[in-house]
């Protein structure tokens, strides 16, 4: 199971697929507070899914050109942090 975090400017999208199937989506538009909100979002899609943290392989990343550099890096840190575990 994967999780994708696409990241459009201030546009935020996490998509929970298992193989070519997405199971479940979830997207807002945030601007200051992703840091904030986005373990939070993540982890109530994994909880409606019934999914298991341990669950997940992999976290794919998709970000814009045009998004900030802080969101991006904010993105980033959490692939790689859950790469780690």
């Amino acid at each position: 199971m994967n999780l994708l975090i696409t990241l459009d400017i201030n546009d935020i999208s996490l998509t929970l697929k298992d193989g070519r199937k997405i199971l479940d989506d979830f997207a807002w538009t945030d601007e200051y507070t992703l840091s904030e909100k986005l373990l939070p979002n993540i982890d109530a899609l994994l909880r409606k899914n019934k999914v298991s943290k341990n669950e997940v392989e992999k976290v794919i990343t998709k970000i814009t050109k045009n998004s900030g550099v802080t969101s991006a890096r904010i993105v980033r840190t959490i692939a790689a942090g859950w790469a780690l575990r």
